[in-house]
């Protein structure tokens, strides 16, 4: 469940897996197709550095990497990847202590404590993987790109939390069309070292098991509207929000409008993909998601 920052209308035509497919165990998720959303096709020439060739058979040699569990697939990066991601970092960095809330920044300030994650370098997923696993169990799978809902709440259920590797091209250092790196480390890793929330994580992968396809439209609503682009009392939650310099300003200057949780509201919301959401949902407090998730299984259960 990942998203883009830019005002173009696309179809998420994804192959979608048959419900039968159910993982029994982690090591299950090998076995099932990583189909993504491919943007470059899409786009074309408007796809940043599409006719930079270097970079784009960087790009393809980095998606095309096998996705396994419990191997961490390395990735080269040059100077101007580095100098991309530290031109991003520093300024999400300053953006994340002034808007983002408590337990995002508490987790990022230790992270970088800890030198899992500075401007000097674009993260490394066995050192994210080992903080992660002991802070909450979860750990980071690479994928191609923006795979389809059931796929990515199958790895939730199982504590796989299925990430892009790739960086944005340095052309157009504020913009993606398409999560990058910059995404999942700055957006989704603090968060889900934090116990609360990876469990509620989990739990949302957990019901998608075997579900029906309105079953996950359900769920994907659910973890779109709290994961990505939730809001914590006054402060950002959401990692749609985090991961964007553009969003985060304009949430955390108040520019947004924020309501408060109605899952009757959520199930009906239409996904807004490709520009600021028209209203954020405030989840009050971590505490909460306990109480979502329950009437979240009440509603699935009706």
């Amino acid at each position: 469940m990942q998203f883009i920052f830019r005002k173009f209308s696309v179809s998420l035509a994804f192959k979608e897996l048959p419900t039968h497919y159910k993982p029994s165990n982690i090591y299950d998720l090998n076995t099932f197709p990583k189909h993504y959303e491919d943007f470059i096709s899409k786009l074309g020439s408007e796809y940043p550095g599409y006719n930079d060739p270097t970079y784009m058979n960087w790009v393809k040699k980095v998606r095309n990497a096998p996705s396994i569990i419990g191997k961490v697939n390395k990735v080269e990066y040059n100077s101007d990847h580095i100098q991309t991601w530290s031109t991003l970092y520093s300024k999400l960095r300053k953006l994340h202590y002034k808007f983002a809330c408590e337990e995002h920044t508490e987790n990022l300030k230790e992270l970088e404590d800890y030198d899992i994650i500075s401007a000097n370098e674009v993260p490394n997923f066995a050192k994210i993987n080992k903080y992660l696993k002991q802070k909450s169990g979860f750990q980071m799978v690479n994928v191609g790109g923006m795979v389809e809902p059931r796929i990515f709440l199958y790895g939730l259920a199982f504590k796989v939390f299925y990430s892009t590797q790739y960086i944005r091209h340095k052309s157009v250092p504020f913009y993606s069309p398409e999560p990058d790196i910059v995404h999942e480390i700055m957006g989704h890793v603090p968060m889900l070292a934090n116990k609360e929330f990876a469990r509620f994580s989990q739990e949302i992968g957990r019901k998608a098991l075997g579900a029906s396809d309105d079953v996950i439209d359900v769920l994907g609503k659910v973890y779109f509207f709290t994961v990505e682009f939730g809001i914590l009392s006054d402060k950002v939650l959401g990692a749609g929000i985090l991961g964007s310099c553009k969003e985060l300003e304009h949430v955390g200057t108040g520019k947004g409008k924020i309501e408060e949780w109605n899952l009757g509201k959520v199930v009906k919301q239409d996904l807004t993909l490709s520009d600021y959401q028209p209203q954020y949902v405030d989840v009050g407090s971590l505490s909460n998601l306990k109480d979502i998730f329950a009437e979240v299984n009440d509603y699935l259960n009706l």
